[in-house]
């Protein structure tokens, strides 16, 4: 989970932001990302074994925990104006991308690395999650595309009832 959120918010993020931006504007804007400081932050008190006091982390646990309601709130004002008339070939290689080769690379990845058991399950399982809404909110933040990130977003949230469904059923029966 960790490795897919520092993920999302490096490479994602620039790889959005440097659409129509300078790479210089693109470093910059890039730069002004709270979580980038916010990771770094908690790998030096994790490093230094820093325990952060009671008062302090209930109200992060609160804006934490707010944060999934604001952004599907977001997520879902976004997509009430959606249009789908039509599946354009982008849009359905993203969806085959990311809920059927997805999955089929973590299989390789697995067994290349001879995982098993409940560690295999999950990050197969992980592999074959939807679009994650942080891709849709920035593409919406930049102006990369916002209708098209917002369609893959929801079409594959529920493609993924299917999918998903799938691949825990795969997950259980190939790595119990």
């Amino acid at each position: 989970m960790v490795f897919q959120n520092l993920l999302t918010y490096t490479y994602g993020l620039f790889n959005s932001v440097s659409v129509d931006k300078a790479k210089f504007q693109a470093i910059k804007a890039f730069l002004k990302n709270p979580v980038i400081y916010a990771f770094l932050f908690g790998v030096f008190l994790h490093a230094f074994s820093i325990r952060i006091p009671e008062y302090i982390w209930t109200p992060i646990k609160n804006t934490s925990n707010a944060f999934v309601a604001i952004a599907l709130v977001t997520l879902g004002a976004q997509s009430a104006f959606l249009k789908i008339s039509r599946f354009s070939l982008p849009l359905i290689l993203s969806l085959i991308g990311r809920l059927i080769l997805s999955p089929c690379i973590a299989y390789i990845i697995i067994l290349a690395l001879k995982l098993d058991g409940t560690i295999a399950q999950s990050l197969f399982i992980a592999s074959s999650f939807p679009t994650s809404r942080n891709s849709s909110l920035f593409a919406l933040e930049y102006g990369n595309h916002p209708e098209y990130a917002a369609q893959v977003v929801l079409l594959s949230t529920v493609f993924s009832m299917m999918t998903v469904t799938t691949v825990i059923f795969s997950a259980h029966m190939l790595f119990s």
